[in-house]
């Protein structure tokens, strides 16, 4: 699931406008599927810089309808990916990794030594290149004949719609998420086969599900990793990682502090929220530094005290803590003048609160900086790792736009300026502007998501969900499964995709599933750290 903090702004007027956007999601097309043929796909070389080197990955270029109501019109080319099983093969994955808008080519290729080996054993396994991307027909909107790309976020739809028909007339309506599944289809077909297994993951959950819903016989077992809330697509979905990016950040200083002799950042969570507030704001952050403070611990407390009164003292400390917390973001939105930047420590706790893999190396990131400020290349690094094509900003704004079902609340602006100008949570106000329609501005949707439903599913669908999960909030697991007739798997901790993280618990319940379309669980421990 794709998440952004937005980019720096001199005036707070801009800075809700770059920050409404967040992340890093009509009536229903005709619903047959194609189908099976003889596979006449031929398998060569892929793009340049499209997939890891030698993993004996294969790609081939498939075309399929633009748009599907009018099957005799303008096409567009897919690229598709795949690496054949080792060993006896039981069937073809597809996969998808997220987004909207995160390539997919590479996906089973750079995942190669995290996923199970048998898994590449038994498994042909296939990626499909999205729609709208680089290594499909990208989506193009320029302006003016100096070819400059609009912003599809936030601007004046007619002007959008516009400079994309200009180059590709009609194509902007057509990404969807239910045309991304129909041309995964279209793809199944190609290659001649009669049904499909699928791994998703984040917003790839959502789109396995759609593909379900649309092609319930063409499915044979389904695994959805980290999901998408079917009821929250797509404004109250990034207003909820708000809410849940707040409390795993909550957990990621309360590592930091347990590992104080390591990082030297401080002893208690609150020690490390503050040396965090320090040093964002001193890198230019401004307002997004304004966080709620975690619970204080009684060894926050000055001096000695028995152990029933510091845990009284403890209480009202906390109190005035948060409240001492909203006057200092009040100075500190004050004298930035309400603006914000994206600064090297944000970007990589963005990172570091969806992946906890990434915990000992941003705390020594931020340790680093601590110590010397300059020193932030460690944590640029962090912050890159998730960064991906510009074609990939385009398309989530044109499926979360397209076919975002959740009304804007325009009134909320208020309140997400009321909350920065006192001094409040910073992901409070990002999650009203989400809420107020401001990603999309004056873009309605052209479709409706389609309904989810696990009818005609020969097999239960598998989902596996964490509980602390800062993008794909908890709720979305219980609310999909039940959607699709799924079995979940509830995962402790709080990682975001849990399938490949060395958890010999997850990777054994998706494998027999793969197998026998079984589920022998329903919960599990996180993945081991280090």
């Amino acid at each position: 699931m794709m998440r952004t903090f937005g980019r720096g702004s001199p005036r707070l007027s801009r800075t809700i406008g770059a920050l409404a956007v967040t992340g890093a999601l009509g009536a229903s097309l005709i619903s047959g599927s194609a189908a099976a043929e003889p596979s006449v796909v031929a398998f060569g070389a892929c793009p340049e810089g499209s997939v890891s080197a030698d993993r004996e990955v294969r790609c081939a270029v498939v075309s399929v309808p633009m748009d599907y109501t009018r099957p005799d019109g303008p096409r567009i080319d897919l690229t598709v990916s795949r690496i054949a099983a080792t060993g006896e093969r039981r069937g073809t994955i597809f996969a998808n990794p997220g987004g909207p808008g995160a390539d997919a080519l590479d996906y089973w290729a750079r995942r190669t030594d995290a996923l199970p080996a048998e898994l590449g054993a038994e498994f042909d396994r296939v990626a499909v290149q999205p729609r709208g991307l680089r290594w499909a027909t990208s989506l193009t909107c320029a302006t003016g004949a100096e070819g400059d790309e609009v912003s599809l976020g936030g601007g004046d739809r007619d002007a959008i719609k516009k400079a994309c028909d200009a180059s590709q007339p009609g194509y902007l309506d057509t990404i969807t998420t239910e045309n991304t599944a129909r041309d995964m289809d279209a793809v199944r077909a190609a290659l001649g086969l009669e049904r499909i297994d699928f791994l998703g993951t984040s917003y790839g959950t959502y789109l396995g599900a759609v593909y379900a819903s649309l092609f319930p016989e063409r499915v044979d077992r389904m695994v959805l990793d980290s999901n998408v809330h079917p009821g929250w697509v797509w404004n109250e979905e990034f207003a909820q990682q708000q809410v849940a990016g707040k409390r795993r950040l909550d957990d990621l200083f309360a590592w930091i502090a347990d590992h104080d002799a390591e990082y030297h950042l401080g002893d208690t969570a609150l020690q490390v929220y503050r040396n965090w507030v320090r040093l964002v704001s001193d890198q230019g952050g401004g307002w997004y530094a304004n966080l709620t403070p975690p619970p204080a611990k009684v060894s926050d407390l000055p001096g000695q005290l028995p152990e029933p009164l510091a845990e009284i003292a403890r209480d009202g400390v906390n109190g005035t803590v948060e409240q001492a917390g909203k006057v200092q973001n009040l100075v500190r939105t004050l004298l930035s003048g309400g603006g914000s930047a994206r600064v090297p420590l944000v970007g990589a706790t963005a990172v570091a609160t969806y992946t906890r893999s990434y915990w000992p190396t941003f705390a020594k990131a931020m340790a680093e900086a601590n110590t010397d400020p300059a020193n932030v290349a460690r944590l640029l690094a962090i912050e890159g790792a998730t960064a991906g094509d510009p074609t990939g900003r385009f398309v989530f704004s044109a499926i979360t736009c397209n076919e975002n079902a959740v009304e804007p609340r325009p009134e909320l602006l208020a309140s997400a300026v009321a909350t920065i100008a006192s001094g409040g949570n910073a992901m409070d106000a990002r999650a009203d502007l989400v809420r107020s329609g401001m990603s999309c501005g004056s873009w309605r949707p052209v479709t409706e998501p389609v309904p989810i439903s696990g009818a005609g599913l020969r097999t239960r669908p598998l989902l596996l969900q964490s509980r602390y999960d800062a993008l794909t909030k908890y709720e979305g697991g219980p609310a999909l499964a039940q959607a699709v007739n799924g079995s979940l798997i509830t995962v402790d901790g709080g990682d975001h995709g849990t399938f490949g993280r060395a958890n010999p618990a997850v990777d054994n319940a998706v494998l027999t599933y793969l197998r026998t379309g079984e589920v022998t669980i329903d919960r599990a421990d996180q993945a081991p750290l280090g």
